[in-house]
């Protein structure tokens, strides 16, 4: 992560964002550097990654981290995240209003506060 941006946000949100990530770990910590201390992440969307079968079709050997919300969450904590709220929202996508299809999403909404660390 660049270093000019620690801690230079109170807020970053993420919506249908995070499983586009090759390694959500990543995406992570780049949230955890960026956002200051008491500052708040909001997240809303699924985990249905894109990456799993990229060796097929990319040339690139990077490998997929696909890890469940349960893990991610976890990760996030170690990275210093208090969630404050969790829930699961049913989000339409691409929809039209006035048709007879309709696609949707069952997603997590997320809401978390990165704590300061402990004094040494």
């Amino acid at each position: 992560a660049d270093a000019g941006l620690q801690g230079a946000w109170d807020c970053v949100a993420t919506c249908f964002f995070m499983d586009t990530a090759h390694n959500i770990v990543e995406y992570l910590e780049v949230l955890a550097h960026c956002l200051k201390d008491g500052g708040l992440w909001v997240n809303l969307g699924p985990l249905l990654y894109h990456w799993a079968d990229s060796h097929t079709y990319l040339d690139t050997d990077e490998l997929s981290i696909e890890l469940c919300m349960e893990d991610v969450e976890r990760i996030a904590e170690g990275l210093g995240f208090v969630f404050e709220s969790r829930s699961m929202v049913d989000a339409p996508y691409t929809s039209n209003c006035k048709s007879m299809a309709r696609h949707e999403f069952r997603c997590r909404f997320t809401t978390a506060v990165k704590r300061a660390p402990p004094p040494p």
